[in-house]
């Protein structure tokens, strides 16, 4: 149970943090982490090469890992 809880806050402060993110990398995360949609797809929809989509989303999951890397540091300092 503890850790299901953790997984779950985790979950919400991801979902705050790619919230935060400034495009183009908001829209192409939400793409991509949210919806589970293809590279190939996020590059149709958008009408983008597929190597800017990739690497859109490799920029924006690292901005996403150095902003909530505090948050989680405590968390699991709380948990583990």
């Amino acid at each position: 149970q503890p850790y299901q809880n953790l997984i779950q806050q985790k979950a919400d402060i991801m979902i705050k943090y790619i919230s935060q993110l400034k495009e183009p990398y908001k829209q192409v995360i939400e793409m991509r982490e949210i919806k589970k949609m293809a590279y190939k797809d996020i590059a149709e929809e958008l009408g983008k090469n597929l190597s800017t989509i990739k690497s859109q989303i490799r920029n924006g999951r690292a901005i996403l890992i150095a902003e909530s890397k505090k948050e989680f540091e405590q968390l699991d300092e709380m948990y583990l």
